[in-house]
């Protein structure tokens, strides 16, 4: 691997970089604690809210569950880093680093892929529903939802598997913000693959792909809408009904919306970055390793925010609207009405 700083490649000591910066200290110490105050509050708010039996038995209901539980993984992951960087500063538990490594770096790669594919698969989930209405029952169940979770789980583990292995990965600068951990040996395809190819493939499967799907699903939904009005008669629904129906579906678009955004927000510096840093090593340009260390230790902060704030801003509004629209269709229901207040015009037979 071409390397300005030849010392990356040939010296074998532990320590290549600086101490951790004051501001990356402080960011880490206050900035991470912030969050995961917000975090699992939040999440665990959500959890409680999707887990209602009127919203859990709904695929999207289900599938935001699974997202809160999967970010809070994300957060509980990162507890490490604060303690490490922002409490401690400095390597704790030398004795089972590379261990530890594995697991966490791991773990952060696939918690971020599986989140990232289930908010895609939330974006389909209502695109679903709003284009094909009489057969969202048939395809957005729970059965659907299960098998989608485990496929991106199983793509999740083949993707990341080589982070588990001893041989490669380890500890790589201990104690050290964003690269505690990495290969283990200083010379190899490894190390070459890990910091020249492995960022392009992250940002690809983890940024490029979800965000594209989620864009095109939130031009196509608002269209579909559009398209459909003129189609859609109410029956049996007073103007109030009308009315926090018509509310309900703009805020939907809102809410997914706004989670592409803080989505989009929060990953894409961090993996863009990722990538300038992979170009400047493979082309052998003059690279300053403290300067990324403190970037990429940023940017891993506002990659934060995806797991911590997400819920505050849109989660709750998911909830409100799904028990504001069961609220409303319940009482159908239970008079021995199992038809919805509203259906499409049938073409004339």
């Amino acid at each position: 691997m071409n390397m300005t700083n030849n010392s990356v490649v040939s010296d074998p000591t532990p320590f290549l970089a600086l101490p951790n910066p004051l501001f990356v200290v402080l960011l880490y110490r206050y900035g991470l604690g912030l969050l995961f105050l917000l975090g699992f509050t939040g999440n665990l708010a959500s959890m409680a809210t999707f887990m209602q039996t009127a919203l859990r038995v709904t695929s999207t209901g289900f599938l935001f569950l699974i997202l809160a539980f999967s970010d809070s993984l994300f957060l509980l992951v990162s507890i490490f880093d604060f303690i490490e960087v922002g409490l401690i500063q400095g390597p704790i538990l030398l004795a089972n680093y590379d261990s530890l490594c594995r697991f966490r770096w791991f773990s952060k790669g696939f918690i971020q892929f599986c989140s990232a594919w289930i908010l895609v698969f939330v974006t389909i989930d209502r695109w679903l529903r709003t284009c094909f209405p009489f057969k969202a029952n048939k395809w957005c169940t729970h059965k659907n939802v299960i098998i989608v979770t485990i496929c991106i789980i199983i793509i999740a583990i083949s993707l990341h598997s080589h982070m588990l292995s001893a041989q490669f990965f380890g500890r790589y600068q201990p104690g050290i913000a964003t690269i505690a951990c990495g290969p283990i040996q200083f010379t190899g395809s490894y190390i070459d693959f890990y910091f020249t190819q492995w960022p392009f493939i992250q940002v690809f499967f983890v940024c490029l792909i979800p965000v594209t799907v989620m864009l095109l699903g939130s031009i196509a939904i608002p269209r579909t809408i559009q398209k459909t009005k003129s189609r859609i008669q109410t029956i049996g629904t007073n103007q109030p009904q009308q009315l926090r129906q018509a509310r309900l579906h703009r805020q939907m678009l809102i809410l997914m919306i706004s989670s592409i955004m803080i989505f989009f927000v929060t990953t894409l510096p961090v993996n863009l970055r990722q990538i300038v840093g992979a170009y400047e090593v493979s082309t052998g340009q003059n690279t300053d390793i403290n300067k990324i260390v403190s970037d990429t230790a940023i940017l891993t902060v506002l990659l934060s925010l995806n797991y911590a704030i997400i819920y505050r801003l849109a989660g709750g509004t998911t909830g409100n609207n799904a028990i504001n629209i069961n609220h409303t269709m319940m009482p159908s229901v239970a008079n021995g009405n199992a038809h919805t207040n509203i259906r499409h015009n049938q073409p004339p037979t």
